[in-house]
């Protein structure tokens, strides 16, 4: 059903289907022919259709049910970070089923911290802070959610990023991802060098029986303590180069909507820019209007 709902978004979401095309052609297109872009692009499509599906079903899920459906990998990695610091930092990305991830670690692992954009229905919101909450997993939110997401971490709670989406410019470096320039999150490498806490990259991937997940702990991502500057511009590349990594061996895991490489390549989205900035124009109209 969730394949059925992602295909059927395929078709009608022109808008998400333009971006997603135009980032698979910019990032593949000499690697891939275009049916097999065009393949991957519905696979994508149809992936985020059942985790749609899934995350529907989590107001009810159990403890017991989850750990059924997820299992984990490379656990050796998570324990040795673990051993020097009561707290660490996981690297995430928006791929795969991550909210199975991390209601699953918070509740057999360690509480966890997520700082995230509320969603624009106030009772959608209001449901995944309630089963987050009820498996350990506190929402943060961006506006003012770092300050907190740092004073958990120092009272020995973890804290998830993700690292994947298009940085502003205040809290940016420019990086290369999948070969081409773009502007990347320092905020992992900046927290662990500063505060001195491991960073341990952690993705989640479906299963071939479509209905269990793998959640993957890479080998801790390592920040050089000494020279502040070079560690973070180092450590961010390096934050990019595993998430690129794990994109590469499983592309369709990854939202391939956003528009990850504007601040370079701001060509490749120019229609869906042309329309937000008269959507900004409009609403300036209607409250001149009003006074």
């Amino acid at each position: 059903m969730g394949r059925g709902f992602g295909l059927l978004f395929y078709f009608l979401a022109f808008q998400q289907r333009r971006i997603a095309f135009r980032n698979l052609r910019f990032v593949f297109g000499k690697e891939k022919t275009e049916n097999e872009i065009v393949s991957l692009a519905r696979k994508n499509f149809q992936q985020f259709g059942m985790i749609a599906c899934e995350w529907a079903r989590l107001k009810y899920i159990s403890q017991e049910q989850l750990e059924r459906l997820v299992y984990i990998e490379g656990k050796e990695h998570l324990l040795a970070a673990k051993k020097k610091s009561p707290s660490i930092i996981l690297l995430g990305a928006h791929f795969g089923n991550w909210e199975y991830a991390h209601l699953l670690y918070a509740s057999i692992v360690n509480r966890l911290n997520f700082i995230v954009r509320a969603i624009d229905i106030p009772y959608l919101e209001r449901e995944r802070v309630a089963y987050n909450e009820k498996f350990g997993v506190r929402v943060l939110y961006q506006k003012n959610g770092l300050r907190p997401a740092i004073r958990n971490l120092k009272m020995g709670e973890d804290l998830v990023i993700f690292a994947d989406r298009q940085a502003g410019k205040k809290e940016a470096i420019t990086c290369q991802f999948f070969g081409k320039e773009t502007s990347s999150l320092t905020l992992v490498p900046t927290l662990a060098q500063r505060f001195h806490i491991p960073i341990v990259p952690m993705f989640t991937v479906r299963s071939r029986d479509m209905l269990h997940h793998r959640i993957i702990f890479f080998p801790e991502l390592k920040i050089d303590p000494g020279n502040k500057e070079k560690s973070i511009l180092e450590g961010t590349q390096r934050q990019s180069d595993i998430i690129e990594r794990v994109i590469r061996e499983y592309p369709d895991h990854w939202v391939w909507l956003h528009k990850r490489w504007k601040a370079h390549h701001r060509y490749l989205y120019t229609e869906a820019l042309a329309k937000r900035k008269r959507r900004r124009e409009i609403r300036k109209t209607g409250r001149g209007a009003k006074h």
